[in-house]
């Protein structure tokens, strides 16, 4: 079990599939297989220690086999991380959204994984939030841009958010308003 949580730490920002899981517990020498690992997240849901976030573009099927799992505390989940910037901001912003849809149940949040990859969506709100210790780069900024943008010609998307570690500016494109805002903001504004 150390060793799938550990797992799920370090891939806090991908979505992670039991059958996956299991396999990279097997190959560290370690005998399981995907039901215990199955067990494992069910625990470790139930301990109120992570928490899970499914595909809106799944199938039945993967909804309930393949998705992104977050950790409830920022401070263990920085136990097991060495580069932890993007990661602990993406699990903040999920504990977040996770904590505002158990308060409202039509916000039910999710991250959205074909063809395009979107770190959280709202289908309620019809909102996007991408997150990026920080756009400066111009290839990390256009494809939280094309991703958000190809979102929004999937769903029409009424909110787009880029939010970054201390970055705030508003970009114009021919179909959509982005904001890009510092987690500090956005985290006030929730």
């Amino acid at each position: 079990m150390r060793l799938a949580i550990r797992r799920l730490a370090e891939n806090i920002k991908t979505p992670t599939s039991y059958n996956r899981l299991a396999n990279i517990v097997k190959a560290s020498g370690i005998s399981t297989n995907t039901a215990s690992i199955q067990e494992y997240i069910k625990f470790c849901t139930e301990a109120c220690i992570i928490f899970s976030l499914e595909n809106y573009a799944s199938k039945f099927v993967e909804k309930a086999t393949v998705k992104k799992h977050y950790f409830i505390d920022n401070g263990l989940l920085n136990i097991f991380l060495t580069d932890s910037d993007t990661s602990l901001m993406e699990n903040i912003c999920a504990i977040t959204l996770y904590h505002n849809s158990l308060l409202n149940e039509d916000d039910k949040v999710y991250f959205y994984n074909k063809e395009l990859e979107m770190d959280f969506y709202i289908p309620s709100k019809k909102k996007g939030i991408q997150v990026s210790y920080s756009v400066n780069d111009p290839a990390t900024l256009e494809r939280e841009v094309k991703a958000l943008t190809t979102l929004h010609k999937l769903y029409g998307l009424n909110e787009a958010e880029i939010i970054t570690y201390s970055e705030e500016r508003t970009i114009e494109t021919p179909t959509l308003t982005i904001h890009i805002r510092s987690l500090a903001d956005w985290l006030l504004s929730i």
